[in-house]
């Protein structure tokens, strides 16, 4: 086998998927910062999901991972660590005995409030930081990708499943 002298990545530009995991650790590590200073020390950017998808009368746990594109079990795992520390109630269904039913309880909706104003914010900084005009466009971008846009190799247009985008 003959061995190569140089890499032939190393002169091209960063890869694009390689950004925007930095770019979503950046964000998640703003999300971390700013709930624990807000109080919440015990949450991470990882128990987002949980509070984007759930409806303000609570929601069923299977409909709750189908709407974060999680699995079942790990959407489990995230509700029975914030039901343990007391964000999230988890009750039988009363339209299904079946069924259990996770609520927000009033720390939990604290969690909400917090969270959106840790968005805003960094929401703020973006705009100051790149222009609101190219934030704008970042999201109209992101969003044709998240869609499809450009798929060459996965199954199809729609291939990513994603919490919220609007």
């Amino acid at each position: 086998m003959v061995k190569r002298l140089t890499n032939p990545l190393r002169d091209r530009p960063a890869p694009l998927g390689n950004l925007l995991s930095a770019a979503t650790r950046a964000l998640a590590a703003e999300l971390d910062a700013g709930i624990a200073a807000a109080g919440f020390e015990q949450l991470r950017a990882a128990h987002a999901p949980v509070f984007q998808v759930i409806d303000p009368d609570g929601t069923r746990l299977t409909v709750l991972a189908e709407r974060a594109g999680m699995t079942k079990q790990a959407m489990g795992e995230l509700v029975r660590h914030l039901e343990q520390h007391r964000y999230l109630t988890v009750d039988v269904d009363p339209q299904d005995k079946r069924a259990r039913l996770v609520r927000l309880t009033t720390r939990g909706w604290a969690v909400v409030d917090a969270g959106v104003a840790v968005v805003e914010d960094f929401d703020r900084h973006l705009d100051a930081v790149v222009g609101p005009g190219e934030v704008g466009r970042l999201r109209e971008i992101l969003l044709r990708l998240i869609a499809g846009a450009g798929a060459n190799y996965a199954a199809g247009g729609g291939n990513s499943t994603v919490m919220r985008v609007d």
